[in-house]
């Protein structure tokens, strides 16, 4: 009895032994040996975390530093917070600048908590602290804005497509077609009476001109009245003319004039002949 039961000791022992080694070879080869080294805790709110498990690695600058503990709901304030727990010799690089955003590897890999380095300048955060989220850059996010885009371009493109059917049965499409024939009928006519209409306008308005203008004649009003109305100027035309006429002096001055003026034109003939 001595030496089965010492047997079932030994036993128990080394399967117990064994069973801790390969959980803590899992918890190794699954990243997770956090538990091995002190920890800080930071948290970080973002309005989603899809794609996102507690577990899943958090990294510094590209190095893994710490891993997502928990995810919740911040009632307060309407998203998500996610509890970080980061190694504390990291600690000196957590500042108050420092941004988490969530990030994936490659175009369909798994999601990761990447934490920028803050700025020397800069105090550091002290544990427990929230460190400020940038808004998520997924993919999934562009591709469901690109599927609702395609879905109101094909809403889009059907209703055109109605539009058209509708528009081209029942030979509305003819009757369209002749209702523009007609209507551009219509104002070519009505253009042309419009223009018959102004020609008419404008001839009237000149003859009422001219009727103006006869009118002051006849009144005597301006010089060209004056001279039509006034029967002095009539007379004293008549006088001068016919004084001439009667005038002996008057006349063989007339005749000298001419006669001057004839010989003057031959001699510049003449002069311009010689040249």
């Amino acid at each position: 009895m001595g030496k089965s039961f010492e047997m079932e000791i030994k036993v128990g022992s080394f399967v117990t032994i064994g069973i801790g080694l390969i959980m803590l070879a899992i918890l190794i080869l699954g990243g997770t040996n956090n538990f091995l080294t002190r920890q800080n805790t930071y948290y970080v709110h973002f309005q989603s975390v899809d794609g996102l498990i507690t577990g899943t690695k958090v990294v510094l600058s590209g190095i893994q530093v710490g891993t997502i503990e928990d995810i919740d709901f911040d009632l307060k304030q309407k998203n998500i917070r996610l509890t970080l727990k980061v190694g504390k010799r990291y600690e000196e690089w957590i500042r108050k600048d420092t941004m988490a955003e969530i990030l994936s590897q490659g175009v369909l890999g798994d999601k990761f908590i990447s934490l920028s380095t803050g700025t020397r300048d800069t105090e550091m955060l002290e544990p427990k602290a929230e460190i400020p989220a940038r808004p998520v850059k997924d993919l999934a996010m562009f591709l469901n804005k690109g599927d609702l885009l395609m879905v109101s371009l094909n809403s889009i493109a059907g209703s055109l497509d109605r539009l058209i059917k509708q528009f081209e049965s029942k030979n509305r499409s003819e009757t369209f077609f002749d209702g523009m024939s007609n209507t551009a009928k219509h104002l070519s006519v009505l253009s042309k009476r419009l223009s018959e209409e102004l020609d008419h306008m404008k001839l009237k308005s000149a003859m009422n001109h001219l009727n103006s203008i006869f009118e002051k004649i006849n009144n005597g009003t301006g010089t060209i009245g004056a001279l039509v109305n006034d029967p002095s100027l009539y007379y004293d035309a008549k006088a001068l003319l016919g004084g001439a006429n009667r005038n002996r002096i008057v006349r063989n001055l007339v005749r000298k004039t001419i006669k001057e003026s004839d010989e003057a034109g031959a001699d510049k003939a003449a002069e311009k002949e010689k040249k």
